[in-house]
């Protein structure tokens, strides 16, 4: 008879994770209300860079952060420095404030979607990982949905105060608001959850033995460190990572743009972001719950994710009418559900709490990077069309389709390895239950088999 693994209590902390993701998402929204009359040129690029490199700065020291300080309550923190910085944007009156304030922005938010992945594994079976992913990415669909809607009714505020300032504060009084209950209610491992009864917390934890990917650990361990900067699987994702980063900070940067130039208002994307956003939830729902669904399809999924941004890319540089250039622009977002696919591939793949937190860090890095890439491959000269940006793009999908399914024949020649070696070595086999929840690394957890 096949053991059952204790169910999770209903009381879930991707519900919170996600609401958290969809107000800091409402931040694109946001900026597309500031006056651009002083953002000329390369200017409007590095505003988009600015917080990318705030982000890219504080990476590695909040992978540290991570690792010794209580989870729960520092995601609570950044979502609160967050806050404040999102409700300074008001006050910027030129383009160097506007820098700064970016900036900033970008180190209060470099600890959430790596945070929130780490408490992901320490809840959730290798199975459920990918689709639980899924809905707290989900926050950034909902942002641009619901947030291009208000966005939409607060730009009609009138008065002296400017509708575009009134943006910032809302959204960050919002996520100010959701911070104080990140702080009461996020628990910072299964072990701390207040709302569980002392056996559901028992529960919680043996049912992820089989991840053998180990607990929260508050130790600091360099060998670790060192072994996932030369971990090739490591490496591929984060290749991956900033293969569709780079598209991801044009599109982020340059599609309203696009929109304008097809003859909308600025109100009129607003609203046409909205079908973006429900493209962005049916595909990161779809693809992450299809991964749990399914073993073995993760990185075809990421291929085919890929493959259909290339083609909206293509679109909307070929396309012989605006009609079928929108729809490539509003198909071009598949890519973005592979991230919490790449995500979940680290939380499943990854063992060690330091390693974890670190190949975490570097994936952030990788976007980082590419998102500071992304916007200075659009040409203001080439303005609406781009056809330089949407060509680098179109290579970044082809490069990012092929990286997948490098990293999938990579991990199943090293399952079959393990495999061989397992069979004859019996001591292999008898240390597999003392290494469950350890903070040892898949690397040497000879019984740990990669997901793909």
């Amino acid at each position: 008879m096949t053991e059952q693994k204790p169910e999770l209590p209903t009381q879930d902390p991707d519900a919170k994770m996600g609401e958290t993701l969809s107000l800091q998402g409402s931040m694109q929204v946001a900026e597309e209300g500031v006056d651009n009359r002083d953002l000329v040129g390369s200017r409007y690029s590095w505003c988009s860079s600015a917080f990318y490199f705030g982000y890219l700065a504080f990476s590695y020291p909040a992978s540290f952060l991570m690792v010794r300080l209580p989870l729960g309550k520092y995601l609570a923190g950044s979502s609160l420095a967050w806050a404040i910085v999102l409700c300074c944007h008001a006050a910027v009156q030129n383009f160097p404030g506007l820098l700064v304030a970016r900036f900033f922005l970008g180190v209060a938010e470099a600890s959430i979607s790596p945070g929130f992945s780490l408490i992901t594994g320490m809840w959730y079976t290798r199975e459920e990982q990918p689709f639980r992913h899924g809905i707290w990415f989900l926050g950034n669909a909902i942002a641009t949905m619901m947030g291009g809607l208000l966005a939409y009714g607060i730009a009609q505020i009138g008065g002296p105060f400017a509708a575009w300032r009134w943006l910032f504060i809302i959204f960050g009084l919002i996520t100010l608001i959701w911070a104080i209950v990140l702080l009461i209610f996020l628990p910072d491992t299964p072990n701390s959850a207040r709302f569980l009864s002392e056996q559901q917390r028992i529960d919680a934890v043996d049912r992820i033995r089989s991840n053998q990917t180990g607990m929260k650990s508050n130790s600091w361990k360099w060998d670790q460190v060192r072994e996932v900067i030369t971990d090739p699987n490591v490496l591929l994702l984060m290749l991956f990572q900033i293969t569709f980063s780079i598209p991801n900070g044009a599109h982020t940067t340059f599609s309203s743009l696009v929109m304008a130039g097809f003859g909308f208002n600025r109100f009129e994307v607003y609203l046409l972001n909205m079908p973006m956003g429900a493209i962005l939830a049916f595909f990161a729902l779809g693809s992450t719950y299809l991964c749990s669904r399914f073993d073995g399809y993760r990185t075809i999924i990421g291929a085919c994710l890929s493959l259909i941004s290339l083609t909206g890319s293509l679109l909307v540089r070929y396309g012989p009418n605006q009609g079928s250039q929108l729809f490539g622009l509003w198909v071009f977002v598949a890519f973005a559900a592979g991230f919490p696919i790449a995500l979940s591939m680290v939380a499943s793949n990854v063992a060690g709490f330091t390693k974890k937190s670190v190949a975490s860090a570097m994936m952030f890095m990788a976007y980082t990077v590419g998102n500071i890439i992304g916007p200075f491959l659009f040409f203001a000269s080439e303005a609406p069309e781009y056809s330089s940006g949407f060509l680098a793009t179109t290579i970044c999908f082809g490069i990012s389709t092929l990286t997948m399914l490098a990293l999938r024949f990579t991990i199943i020649r090293e399952n079959k390895r393990r495999d061989a070696l397992q069979q004859n070595s019996a001591v292999v086999q008898d240390e597999g239950d003392h290494l469950e929840i350890s903070d040892i690394t898949d690397r040497k957890n000879l019984n740990f088999r990669y997901v793909y």
